[in-house]
């Protein structure tokens, strides 16, 4: 699994921006002080905004702000492997839509088990409030949730934790990058206090370990993006159609 040829590495800039600026950003602004900071102007000013409304624009400035602090930090390498991507343009495209998505959807049908095995629901929260949104404002959530959140996600989480352990550890940096991928994901449910929430994980901790996966086997990241984005177009397909 280990690919010595695994030559991405993370400036350092871009790994003390992430810890000191994009990571607090991602865990308590978004989805905490923003939130209640919309809706106290909504309330306040009596806008008419619904909840499912808020939360579908919320998630547009928001990733779009980090999608963008991103990109100046990881400008460099995203334009090399960019550049690589070009070159090997069909093995990229195999290993994105084909490969990658059935690994996706193997690991999530593993996932999905063990967690019914122990009791969780079929859709954890994070999945069905996605839902409730989509089913009001589908597309500006098909634009959020298969272009710019596998984008984003794929640089902070693999581009930049995964790069970063690797230099260390490649066995850890495939864990800790799987993990931080899984929880963000519920950590909104977690962080409201439903605890039941944490069987939640499996599915989303095995489909970062895909995705990193992919990156180090590829040696490019715009591999794991596309993958990404294919399995989030797929859902949103099941979801509309």
């Amino acid at each position: 699994m280990f690919n010595q040829h695994f030559t991405r590495r993370v400036p350092t800039q871009a790994k003390w921006m992430f810890v000191l600026v994009i990571l607090p950003l991602y865990v308590y602004c978004g989805s905490l002080i923003l939130s209640a900071l919309f809706k106290f102007v909504i309330i306040q000013f009596q806008l008419e905004f619904d909840y499912n409304q808020l939360n579908a624009y919320l998630n547009l400035i928001f990733d779009v702000f980090l999608l963008g602090l991103a990109g100046w930090l990881l400008k460099d390498s995203m334009l090399e492997q960019w550049r690589d991507f070009k070159k090997n343009l069909k093995q990229y495209l195999i290993e994105g839509c084909i490969i990658g998505v059935l690994l996706i959807y193997a690991c999530q049908i593993i996932g999905g088990l063990i967690t019914m095995t122990l009791g969780g629901n079929q859709a954890s929260e994070n999945q069905q409030f996605i839902e409730s949104i989509t089913t009001s404002y589908p597309a500006l959530m098909i634009f959020v949730s298969c272009v710019l959140a596998p984008i984003l996600e794929e640089m902070l989480f693999r581009g930049i934790v995964f790069g970063w352990i690797y230099e260390w550890n490649p066995k850890m940096a495939h864990l800790i990058s799987s993990f931080i991928f899984g929880f963000i994901h519920i950590m909104s449910a977690v962080f409201n206090g439903n605890t039941a929430e944490w069987i939640q994980i499996f599915s989303y901790c095995f489909m970062g370990f895909v995705l990193s996966y992919l990156y180090e086997k590829n040696n490019n990241i715009y591999v794991p993006i596309l993958s990404h984005m294919m399995n989030n177009m797929i859902s949103m397909c099941m979801l509309l159609l």
